[in-house]
């Protein structure tokens, strides 16, 4: 088959955006942890349930040298090659008895993952500009939380034959993989590259570092709200927990909803949509935690969904515009390694403070998520005015 080689065409942009379904897949076996319990009687339940959450390991290792892999390697491969592992480890837990041998397959399966993670971001920004680029990290979230949806649904009807069977899901991994193979080109990264022959972190603007910084902290008060949120539904006996997971739930196809129209609110908005939506995401917040009826919260999660959708992939976007392309891989796993930290951290840092406060309560801590958010988006205007007033002083000096 001849590569398709206009950037433009719908093939080219699926080829990328199918990348993007990696970060997905990861969990969505995770319904298969009840009946594999069953299965594994004398392995500690701990154990079998790490099925989940064991990638996520090896991900944050694979997504650190990534760069260092596509410097050598280039965008392509590392992803032909991602994917091939990843495809591999993921479906061999179908045909494993033990389930030692499927947790080391899970481990292997998140470091083909890791390869792959900061790579649709980085690849869309080496094709694009302007605002079809701001289009493209809309879709691939949109592309994602589809995927998301999807998959988990298939998991759902294959585990009415085995739990075995929910594994072949990663098939999709192969599909992918074929899509890159035939569609998307070489991408010559190295010459963009600057004189020196390693990627160098501190060659990086060091707005990547404060929008890091910036990620951090949005990740960790959203997942204290995905934490927190079933726990205030039940606790406030606004509803029970299938309908706090129901509502939950909308997240995805909202998220999915608002990636496709992330490009126009960008075109309108410009730089100042991450902190207005980060305001929003405090508003909804605040309406959450506050909502005296399962409607209210339910509007909550509607608005926040919609707010930190627009914020990841704002600052996502913000990266690759100030960063070069031959830094945009690096730069990306930067963000995508403080991000997994601010999920691990997350319920340990709101105990501490829930304890500080002497309020560990669910309408408390999300009160506490909607200071922090809004103090980081002050942050950002005032940062934006001071720049601006600096910018003006030296065009009137010249």
């Amino acid at each position: 088959m001849q590569k398709i080689k206009n950037k433009h065409s719908f093939w080219f942009k699926a080829s990328i955006l199918s990348i993007a379904i990696d970060s997905t897949v990861s969990g969505v076996v995770s319904g298969a942890i009840p009946l594999m319990v069953k299965s594994f009687p004398n392995a500690p339940q701990s154990i079998v349930e790490s099925i989940s959450s064991l990638p996520s390991l090896a991900i944050m290792l694979a997504v650190m040298i990534s760069p260092f892999v596509t410097t050598k390697i280039g965008y392509k491969k590392t992803v032909l090659i991602g994917l091939f592992i990843s495809f591999l480890a993921g479906i061999a837990p179908a045909f494993v008895p033990n389930i030692y041998l499927i947790l080391g397959f899970r481990l292997i399966f998140g470091f083909g993952i890791g390869l792959l993670n900061p790579l649709s971001y980085s690849i869309v920004a080496f094709f694009y500009d302007g605002d079809e680029r701001s289009q493209m990290y809309g879709l691939i979230g949109t592309v994602s939380n589809l995927a998301s949806w999807i998959l988990t649904g298939l998991v759902g009807v294959l585990l009415q034959y085995s739990w075995h069977y929910s594994f072949l899901t990663y098939f999709v991994l192969l599909a992918i993989m074929v899509l890159v193979y035939f569609v998307l080109p070489e991408m010559d990264i190295k010459t963009e590259k600057s004189n020196n022959s390693k990627t160098n972190f501190l060659q990086m603007d060091h707005r990547v570092y404060y929008l890091a910084v910036v990620m951090f902290f949005l990740f960790m008060v959203w997942m204290t709200f995905n934490q927190k949120f079933g726990l205030l539904v039940t606790g406030k006996k606004l509803g029970d927990a299938s309908q706090a997971t129901y509502i939950l739930s909308l997240t995805a196809p909202i998220g999915m909803i608002v990636g496709v129209f992330f490009g126009l609110l960008h075109k309108w908005l410009k730089n100042l949509l991450l902190p207005i939506a980060m305001l929003i995401l405090a508003v909804a917040f605040i309406v959450t935690g506050s909502a005296n009826s399962l409607v209210m919260a339910g509007l909550g999660v509607v608005l926040a969904a919609i707010s930190f959708t627009c914020c990841s992939t704002s600052i996502f976007l913000r990266v690759s515009e100030i960063t070069p392309k031959e830094l945009n891989n690096a730069a990306s796993s930067v963000e995508l390694i403080v991000t997994n930290i601010g999920i691990f951290v997350a319920p340990y840092f709101m105990s501490m403070i829930g304890s500080l406060v002497g309020n560990g309560s669910s309408d408390m801590m999300l009160k506490i998520c909607s200071i922090i958010l809004i103090v980081m988006a002050l942050c950002m205007f005032i940062g934006k005015f001071f720049y601006r007033s600096q910018s003006k002083t030296i065009q009137q000096e010249g």
